[in-house]
């Protein structure tokens, strides 16, 4: 079994080909990968049985699952280190808002406010109450957008990370919370924060609140539909 397993490269080759060619045999996926017919075949079922392909009438296509993938794959196919879109909450319960401090890195160990990564096919005001609700335990309600805005992290002179952020805001009823997995979570005073008089705050966050924190935007969202290649516009 073993002369069947495909390297990674030869792996990523394959999603690669479907990614590019819809309903395509299987002769021009050997041709198109060189990848020899019994090792080709064998990770071709695989990816049938893991419902990342489907075989109609003996042409190749990717199921609908794997296709919501092309957009992070493409970023691998072409070596580059995408921005990455995140979603920020500022959490306010009357004078006090509510802040992270994270356990990871990027920004380990400083205070800064709630942020996360959609999921596919949520919108903004979910992702963010999630995030809320994940991180802190509290079940906080979205009330307006503040911003879009582009961040960058230098380190010796070269940029490391790079964020799309787009600020909300959100209002808490109550002010129980409870510690998670991402981080410590505390209640501050707003005007403290604002004013910079506690320790170890993500500066740039900082800048958010003076700069974003009373303003509004909108956020328009387009939902499209594919049907047999065709696009519309619900």
């Amino acid at each position: 079994m073993e002369e069947f397993i495909l390297s990674n490269k030869e792996r990523m080759l394959i999603f690669k080909v479907l990614c590019e060619n819809k309903n395509i045999n299987f002769n021009k996926i050997m041709r198109l990968t060189q990848i020899p017919s019994n090792k080709l075949s064998y990770q071709l079922n695989l990816m049938k049985d893991k419902n990342f392909v489907v075989n109609n009438e003996s042409l190749y296509s990717l199921t609908l699952e794997a296709e919501r993938l092309i957009p992070y794959f493409s970023q691998i196919f072409k070596k580059e280190v995408g921005v990455l879109p995140v979603i920020l909450g500022i959490v306010r319960n009357g004078k006090k808002i509510l802040l992270l401090q994270r356990k990871k890195m990027p920004y380990k160990r400083y205070w800064g406010l709630f942020g996360g990564k959609q999921i596919s096919g949520e919108t903004i005001p979910e992702t963010i109450e999630r995030e809320v609700l994940e991180e802190s335990n509290l079940k906080a309600k979205f009330t307006k957008y503040n911003a879009v805005v582009y961040e960058r992290l230098k380190e010796q002179g070269r940029f490391k990370h790079s964020f799309l952020f787009v600020v909300t805001s959100l209002k808490a009823n109550t002010l129980t919370i409870k510690e998670q997995n991402e981080g410590k979570v505390s209640w501050f005073s707003y005007s403290d924060v604002l004013n910079n008089k506690i320790s170890g705050l993500i500066p740039s966050d900082i800048e958010f609140l003076r700069k974003y924190a009373d303003k509004k935007i909108d956020i328009d969202e387009v939902i499209m539909e594919e049907k047999e290649d065709n696009l519309t516009l619900q």
